[in-house]
């Protein structure tokens, strides 16, 4: 009988404090909540690499429909209107005499900032932009 009513008597005591219990649920969602947070910068950041890549080929492929550039010079200037420099770009120019083609393509593991999008987001980010060419 001792047992019981000292038992009894803990668990209410027990129920009736809280203390500890912000510092429980903090540990339980700050992981969560962190790992939230990255994930949405990081696909953010996708986004804009991706952004970026659209600008690049659109503005590479209007300066050679328009003879402002030379196609020698195509990938050097894509290059330089890149946002993020970086080696890992593939870059394509191709010119004929009625259209240009400008694309760019980049793994998606390469743009990512953390190897958590690029793990669950697999593939090329590409922009491939094609343009009539006017006559010089």
């Amino acid at each position: 009988m001792y047992g019981r009513s000292k038992t009894r008597k803990f668990l209410k005591t027990f129920s009736r404090e809280d203390d500890g219990a912000f510092t429980l649920e903090m540990v339980i969602w700050s992981p969560l909540i962190l790992g939230a947070i990255l994930l949405i910068l990081d696909f953010a950041f996708l986004m804009t690499v991706d952004a970026g890549m659209w600008h690049a080929s659109r503005d590479t492929a209007r300066a050679l429909s328009t003879h402002r550039i030379r196609p020698d010079e195509a990938e050097e200037y894509m290059r330089g209107r890149l946002q993020y420099l970086r080696d890992d770009y593939d870059i394509n120019i191709d010119v004929s005499r009625s259209e240009v083609v400008a694309s760019v393509a980049l793994d998606t593991t390469d743009a990512a900032l953390t190897p958590v999008i690029g793990r669950y987001v697999v593939g090329t980010l590409n922009a491939r932009v094609a343009m009539m060419r006017e006559p010089e």
